[in-house]
């Protein structure tokens, strides 16, 4: 951001990291600039924006003719509402709407955009987990009547494969689905998931970051791995810094990936031997993917 800015939260937003790098949203930020260098985006459809912080990003780097902003609660979208709004720069012309509902259930059918940037959790939750507490909503979705193929569910992603099947109506053709994604599963999977849909996927940025909430993260995946007999990704925490002497190279996206794939092997651990990092005192990471799936035409 080119100027400060000073947040609202509540127990229902999800909370700012205090460290900037240590952030998904540094890493979205980066795949906003890499779109708006190609090209005009004349219209962002956010879903699940929290504490709006995405959404001021969004008016910053795409200056666009129209943003519309979702969350799943009313109050977190109330607080996502005074942020933005405390915050625009003067003279904006933007058009800015706040709408509350499940991914694009609330989004008028008319509404056509050039972007929609989706952030959303993978793992299915259960009775004892709070959705309405924000650090809950950013990462236990409800899977209830989801009809997901079972490769997508089976690797955690059935959230993003209805927000990729409902966002499409909602897509210009040569416009696109961003998906930020916690890299646990094989890439080509995810990638696999927009062509499903049929969409055209790049990886436009990819890092690698300290998993936050790892004692409420590691045990949803671990017994995802008992159950499907899928063994998701992570890695030893040097791998952080491997990324990050790569990526001050230059290097972004696919091309990131690709430099650093060999170590990152090296370095790879299941969900099971994560938890037993953690319980031995050891930081652990997982790649992040920003993945922009463009709509043919």
């Amino acid at each position: 951001m080119r100027r400060p800015i000073l947040l609202r939260q509540t127990v229902a937003t999800y909370p700012v990291e205090p460290v900037a790098d240590d952030a998904w949203l540094a890493i979205a930020f980066r795949a906003f600039a890499r779109l708006a260098e190609r090209g005009r985006v004349r219209d962002v459809l956010i879903l699940g924006t929290g504490n709006g912080l995405d959404a001021l990003a969004a008016l910053e780097i795409f200056d666009p003719d129209a943003l519309t902003v979702t969350d799943l609660f009313e109050e977190c979208l109330s607080v996502a509402r005074e942020n933005v709004l405390a915050h625009l720069e003067d003279g904006a012309t933007t058009e800015i709407d706040f709408v509350a509902g499940d991914l694009l259930t609330a989004v008028p059918p008319t509404t056509r955009v050039d972007l929609v940037y989706e952030n959303l959790p993978n793992i299915p939750t259960t009775p004892e987990v709070e959705l309405e507490r924000g650090v809950n909503t950013g990462r236990f979705f409800d899977a209830t009547g989801l009809d997901v193929p079972e490769r997508f569910d089976a690797h955690r992603l059935a959230l993003h494969w209805r927000c990729l099947r409902d966002a499409w109506a909602h897509v210009r053709p040569g416009g696109g689905v961003l998906t930020a994604l916690g890299g646990r599963v094989p890439v080509e999977v995810a990638l696999e998931l927009h062509r499903e849909r049929g969409y055209d996927p790049e990886l436009v940025a990819f890092d690698v970051k300290l998993q936050s909430e790892p004692a409420l993260v590691l045990p949803g995946y671990g017994v995802a791995e008992e159950a499907t007999g899928i063994e998701f990704t992570f890695y030893a925490s040097e791998a952080v810094e491997i990324v990050a002497a790569a990526r001050a190279s230059g290097l972004d996206g696919e091309d990131l990936r690709g430099a650093v794939s060999p170590e990152l092997a090296r370095l790879a651990i299941s969900a099971r031997e994560a938890e037993r990092r953690l319980e031995s005192g050891q930081d652990v990471a997982h790649s992040v993917l920003l993945i922009h799936g463009r709509k043919p035409g």
